[in-house]
């Protein structure tokens, strides 16, 4: 796996997903901005775009400027979801504290006919990467038995720690439902780096309604996996993330909690 890491005074060295002569983006290539542990010591202000974000994917998810709610990016249109779990379209200069989006080209793919809980859907994108230490992006689209959701709220400064934000996040039950599932199954080694496991989020087919999954239940449709081996993350240099703790005590359970795990 080729890791790079750079920060964002060194950008006019580093080659965009998509450069001025039309060369085709780099597939199944993770793009991240900052790290899940920045979020947890709640540096939640980024320094990139969302225009910028799409220079390096066409989908993923993450959050957005103050934590202002979830963030799901498919065929490269973002959406953002509040915490009433609303879905609406973002301007392209919102920033980011933290993302993970890549340009997906699915490798793999498999019609899902019998109901599946989270870790029965899990089981089966597991056999289709067959390789535990390699990135996977994920996504399902059909019918759901059950969706639960949550949407983190706007915070104000002085920012509180993430557990803190996430013990007063709403959640939503939306039943049966159809719509698009996505995200990212990351290697447990990336832990703090990136949120070990599964991180899903999930959009209503009308593109109305969504958030964070925290629980669901696919009843039909298709599951396409795409795997990664090739990831670049941009770490700020703000003043916020240099003072921050990125190795916390019992940062796995701190990661479960945020997670609704």
């Amino acid at each position: 796996m080729k890791l790079k890491c750079y920060s964002v005074g060194d950008i006019d060295t580093r080659s965009s997903a998509v450069d001025a002569t039309g060369v085709r983006p780099r597939m199944n290539r993770l793009y991240q901005t900052s790290t899940m542990a920045a979020l947890l010591d709640a540096v939640y202000d980024g320094e990139t775009t969302l225009d910028e974000l799409l220079l390096h994917g066409n989908f993923g998810l993450g959050t957005f400027n103050a934590l202002d709610g979830e963030m799901i990016v498919n065929d490269s249109v973002i959406h953002q979801f509040r915490a009433d779990g609303q879905a609406g379209r973002v301007p392209g200069d919102l920033k980011t504290p933290f993302a993970c989006v890549t340009f997906f080209n699915p490798e793999k793919e498999y019609m899902i006919d019998t109901a599946q809980d989270k870790e029965g859907f899990e089981a089966i994108v597991d056999r289709l990467v067959n390789n535990p230490n390699l990135f996977a992006a994920v996504r399902f689209t059909g019918l759901f038995e059950r969706v639960e959701t949550r949407t983190v709220f706007c915070q104000c400064q002085p920012y509180p720690p993430m557990l803190e934000v996430v013990a007063r996040q709403p959640t939503m039950q939306l039943g049966a439902a159809t719509g698009t599932m996505l995200g990212f199954r990351t290697p447990g080694y990336m832990q703090g780096v990136n949120v070990a496991g599964y991180h899903l989020h999930f959009l209503t087919e009308d593109s109305r309604r969504g958030g964070h999954l925290t629980d669901y239940a696919v009843l039909k449709g298709k599951l396409e996996v795409g795997i990664i081996s090739d990831v670049e993350i941009q770490l700020p240099r703000t003043e916020q993330f240099a003072k921050a703790n990125l190795s916390p005590e019992n940062i796995h359970e701190a990661i479960r909690v945020a997670e609704g795990g």
